[in-house]
């Protein structure tokens, strides 16, 4: 798997994500159908399988979303955008549904949407619309693109029914250094304009604009939202908690996983950022008492416990940071098996790494190729200030893990290997009594 994106109808909630079966042929990238899973709760997962598939002549498929019928009353209609590639050529196509299950493309050049050569390059990237509202009735949309001009990064259009659509002139974007990007969502929360971007894995870049036609520029804190082990973040409009988001997360042996759903904090001064949404709470099956360690007097004081990593476990506690800067960080160690192990270390302005790391309480430095989708080292400030001792929580399943710090979200993070079911505390050790267990 890899795009994912949300869409909640009558209690249901519709896992959408870009998918691949088979084995790869040929040139191009692998993803050849959309597929689809369902959740009475947006934890647990069902499988259903493929529900759009590659067709003949092309060499591969791109993702999209979905939005109701602007005539939803009558007709009771759901669409959804894709992409793929013919010849040398990508264009945007649609299917409809009526149970958001069962799915039909829509065939026909009228439902063939392609490069306005005005402003976009005939060759270039065409994928992925994300649609809002439109003052006065219709749609505006987002996709990715390949703008003729240095100075805009993505595509930009209308749609009085959500089928038939116009390409507009793209909007102009500040900060941003990459050429092209991609679009993940965008939505108006209050009076602003938030993009999610991805400036390409594992980066997702926050945009704000004050009209919908732009300018867009790079928000001016906590930018970077995701840079860990994960892309393609997309809004997820809840019915009753507010604005969400979804993403992927990816180990490194490059397995996917569709990861826990996060809401959406925009403070005072407009800064977004993601945080714990109360509906992982239902990820907490069984209480586990958390066995102390036998010995504190080490930097790292292991838990008695070995926890259960397989079907994964949910660690919540207090962590003490350190009151000067000089000071040694606090945190938490995750032994793997073939002897390796990682940590998230927190210093006294919240500033966070995570990394590598032996039991003795050594940073590891692992050799990684160029341009890595897999760095070993993050480095991950969130810009805000946390109380002192902060509440954690910590997922853990397989070689994947989430740390949130006073419920936001600090950063997804593949580990060197599978975690063992041991766990330490850092410099943190007077903290025991807080800690709770969750198989």
């Amino acid at each position: 798997m890899w795009d994912v994106w949300l869409y909640h109808h009558e209690g249901t909630y519709f896992l959408y994500y870009l998918a691949n079966a088979g084995v790869r042929v040929g040139r191009g990238q692998p993803w050849n159908n959309i597929s689809l899973a369902t959740s009475p709760d947006g934890v647990h997962w069902t499988e259903q399988g493929p529900i759009l598939k590659k067709s003949k002549g092309a060499t591969w498929m791109g993702t999209g979303s979905t939005w109701k019928s602007s005539t939803f009353e009558k007709d009771g209609k759901f669409y959804m955008n894709f992409s793929e590639e013919i010849g040398e050529r990508q264009n945007i196509y649609f299917a409809e549904s009526t149970d958001l299950r069962n799915w039909t493309r829509l065939k026909g050049k009228e439902y063939q949407f392609v490069q306005d050569e005005r402003w976009y390059k005939k060759n270039g990237r065409w994928d992925c619309i994300w649609t809002i509202a439109k003052p006065g009735g219709g749609l505006y949309g987002y996709w990715t693109a390949s703008p003729l001009s240095n100075d805009c990064k993505f595509g930009f259009g209308e749609s009085e029914d959500g089928l038939h659509w116009k390409a507009l002139e793209p909007p102009k974007v500040v900060g941003v250094k990459r050429k092209h990007a991609e679009v993940g969502a965008v939505e108006k929360i209050g009076d602003k304009y938030y993009m999610l971007m991805g400036n390409y894995a594992p980066y997702m870049v926050t945009l704000v604009a004050e009209q919908p036609e732009g300018l867009f520029h790079v928000a001016k804190k906590n930018s970077n939202v995701l840079t860990g082990h994960t892309y393609f973040c997309r809004f997820f409009a809840h019915p009753t908690d507010g604005m969400l988001v979804c993403h992927f997360t990816r180990a490194r042996d490059n397995q996917v996983s569709f990861a826990p759903l996060k809401d959406v904090r925009i403070d005072n001064e407009g800064t977004l950022r993601l945080g714990w949404w109360k509906g992982n709470e239902k990820m907490k099956h069984h209480p586990v008492k958390v066995d102390k360690p036998m010995d504190t007097t080490k930097p790292i004081a292991m838990l008695g416990n070995s926890f259960d990593v397989k079907g994964g476990t949910v660690l919540d506690g207090n962590l003490s940071l350190p009151k000067e800067k000089d000071a040694p960080r606090s945190g938490l160690y995750i032994e793997c098996v073939n002897h390796q192990g990682a940590a998230v270390l927190v210093d006294h302005a919240g500033v966070a790494e995570l990394s590598s790391m032996s039991a003795d309480g050594t940073v590891l430095k692992i050799e990684e190729p160029k341009r890595s989708k897999h760095p070993d080292l993050k480095r991950v400030d969130r810009e805000m200030s946390f109380t002192n001792p902060a509440h954690f929580r910590l997922l853990l399943k397989g070689s994947l893990m989430e740390f949130y710090l006073d419920d936001i979200l600090i950063e997804s993070y593949a580990l060197p290997a599978e975690a063992s079911g041991r766990i330490g505390l850092i410099n943190s050790s007077g903290n025991l009594e807080s800690l709770k267990a969750w198989k």
